[in-house]
């Protein structure tokens, strides 16, 4: 019986330690996963613009028209899936002059991620309603969808 209540008692500590746990520390969850899907959304533009780099080398210096073509012809095995929670739509390629990777942030969890984007690379994290020039990472908008860009050049 004795070990029947204690059994009871560390159940219901467990219970109430994983409750205050959530309460107590949900925004450091979310921020988390703002964070982590920021990360995912850079590293997948620095692939692209890597792949349309070597495009470039074998084509005189033109980058590719658009990711398809980077698959198509080798450079990237697969085109890299946004995380849900930053974009439903798919990435692309901003000019045959040009190496910049763009992604519409229209996900559940859109302004945290371009916020999480913009301090990953020690930016401002107040989004702006456009582009600034010379940034090799941005992302700016008013309201979503907010317009990520990665520049290689």
């Amino acid at each position: 019986m004795f070990s029947l209540i204690i059994t009871i008692i560390s159940i219901a500590l467990v219970a109430l330690l994983a409750l205050a746990t959530l309460y107590y520390g949900g925004s450091a969850f979310s921020q988390g996963s703002a964070k982590a899907a920021a990360s995912t959304v850079v590293s997948q533009a620095q692939q692209i613009a890597g792949a349309n780099t070597l495009f470039a080398n074998d084509n005189a210096g033109t980058f590719s028209p658009d990711v398809a073509t980077l698959q198509t012809g080798n450079y990237l095995s697969s085109v890299p899936t946004p995380p849900a929670a930053a974009a439903t739509g798919s990435w692309t390629i901003a000019g045959a002059a040009a190496n910049n990777v763009t992604l519409s942030l229209n996900g559940s969890g859109a302004q945290s991620i371009c916020t999480a984007i913009l301090k990953n690379a020690g930016l401002n994290t107040t989004i702006a309603s456009s582009a600034t020039a010379g940034r090799q990472v941005d992302c700016y908008g008013s309201a979503a969808p907010y317009s990520f860009i990665f520049s290689s050049n």
